[in-house]
């Protein structure tokens, strides 16, 4: 009897790596974003792309932005790309937790997502059951530092050497994301590992053709 081992093998789900590409950053796109959000020029700029649904763990995000709307030495804000049922109770808490501090933009288009993720400082991943996770690998093919959960899916390719990997709460989140602005080289590092592990993990998840 031939071993499971010999006769299964696993395609992992990639990314179109060739329209999700850090080479997308750049000063215009960034002014582009910060004007559709009504965003002050000296912000830092988290980005969530994704169902706004109970799934997905929205409470997070309201969490982690009380914290970081508390802090005095930078303009933290979160740019929300998506719909879903939970949109409205988000904008409620955002309102009474944290202010203008997070910005509802709907859905974007393919192209204008693409730009988004490689223009974001913090891209921020709340769902720690996601049973896979495309938006980070995307974001992490993009070239946005990624902060997300110590468990589910996603650890399936992040890991602590391309990722922020944390417990999946406000206060942790929001320490996770001042990790990421405090510390330019290992974020660079980390955000290159990333690069790679998006671009391997696409790579081997393309279908080959048969003759």
């Amino acid at each position: 009897m031939i071993p499971p081992a010999e006769r299964i093998s696993v395609c992992p789900r990639g990314v179109n790596s060739e329209h999700f590409r850090p080479d997308r950053k750049s000063e215009r796109v960034r002014a582009e974003m910060r004007e559709r959000a009504g965003l002050p020029g000296d912000s830092t700029v988290l980005l969530y792309a994704g169902r706004i649904s109970p799934e997905k763990n929205i409470e997070l995000l309201v969490d982690m932005m009380a914290v970081l709307s508390r802090d005095r030495t930078r303009d933290f804000r979160l740019i929300v790309a998506g719909a879903g049922p939970k949109a409205e109770w988000l904008s409620e808490q955002a309102a009474l937790n944290c202010g203008d501090k997070i910005i509802q933009v709907g859905h974007l288009d393919k192209e204008l997502l693409a730009d988004y993720y490689a223009n974001a400082d913090v891209f921020v991943h709340p769902n720690p059951r996601e049973p896979f996770g495309i938006a980070p690998l995307e974001a992490m093919a993009s070239g946005a530092p990624t902060v997300a959960p110590n468990s589910g899916g996603i650890l399936s390719y992040a890991t602590d050497e391309n990722c922020w990997l944390t417990k999946p709460d406000g206060t942790s989140f929001a320490s996770a994301v001042r990790d990421v602005i405090d510390n330019p080289e290992i974020s660079a590092r980390k955000t290159d590992a990333a690069i790679a592990t998006a671009r391997a993990n696409s790579e081997s998840g393309r279908p080959t053709r048969s003759e």
